[in-house]
C-alpha cells in the first residue's frame, strides 16, 4: 500500500480535471463534485454501512476538495474497501489454509 498522503494526493490531482470525474468503490464509498460548477463550489462524498443487516446510507459535503479527498482515503481505510485490502485479506486467509 503507498502512504496515506500520497494516495490523498493522487486523488486530488485525478479529481482536479475538469471532466468532473466521480470515483466510487463497490459502490460502498464515493467522491464526486458536489455540484456542476467548473470548479466545484463543494464536494461530496457519500458511504454505505451495515449494521445487523440494515444498510446506511451516509452523506457529507467539503467545501475543499482537500478536505473531501483527506476524509474519502480516511474512511476508505477505515473501512478496509479496495482492492489493496481485498489482497491484504486473500493473502491472510489463504496463510490460514496452508
Amino acid at each position: 500500500m503507498i502512504p496515506i498522503d500520497q494516495e490523498i494526493e493522487q486523488l486530488i490531482a485525478f479529481l482536479s480535471h475538469p471532466a468532473g470525474f466521480v470515483v466510487g468503490l463497490s459502490g460502498i464509498l464515493e467522491i464526486c463534485p458536489g455540484d456542476e460548477e467548473s470548479p466545484p463550489t463543494y464536494w461530496a462524498v457519500s458511504w454505505s454501512e451495515e449494521d445487523g443487516g440494515t444498510v446506511y446510507d451516509f452523506a457529507k459535503s467539503f467545501v475543499s476538495l482537500q478536505e473531501a479527498a483527506t476524509f474519502f482515503v480516511e474512511k476508505r481505510h477505515y473501512m478496509c474497501v479496495g482492492l489493496d485490502f481485498q489482497a491484504v485479506y486473500l493473502t491472510k486467509e489463504e496463510e490460514k489454509h496452508d
